[in-house]
């Protein structure tokens, strides 16, 4: 016999665990894509972001994106792969053996 309630935690486990994995993997993502940010004028405008690039000037003064922004990266990117390894070690049974 098929015990439903245990077939229903495991499925509502393992769908919240992937939402979280790939959440904190996007989110790691986004942190590095956040742009430098604008520098503000005396007049209260913001700087043009300068002239358009062609193809064919890849010349780009490296702005870089903000500190807590690289770190935010690096600890989503963290988390995620602390999430993978646990869910191998809950999986695998020959890993279990090792810790005792």
């Amino acid at each position: 016999m098929i015990d439903w309630l245990a077939f229903l935690t495991v499925f509502v486990a393992s769908l919240f665990s992937a939402c979280v994995v790939v959440a904190l993997y996007s989110l790691g993502i986004r942190f590095l894509a956040m742009p430098a940010p604008r520098v503000r004028q005396a007049d209260g405008s913001f700087a043009p972001n300068g002239p358009a690039r062609d193809e064919e000037d890849d010349d780009v003064e490296e702005v870089g994106r903000p500190r807590w922004a690289t770190i935010s990266a690096n600890i989503c990117f963290a988390l995620s792969v602390i999430c993978v390894i646990v869910g191998i070690y809950l999986i695998v049974p020959a890993l279990h053996a090792l810790g005792s």
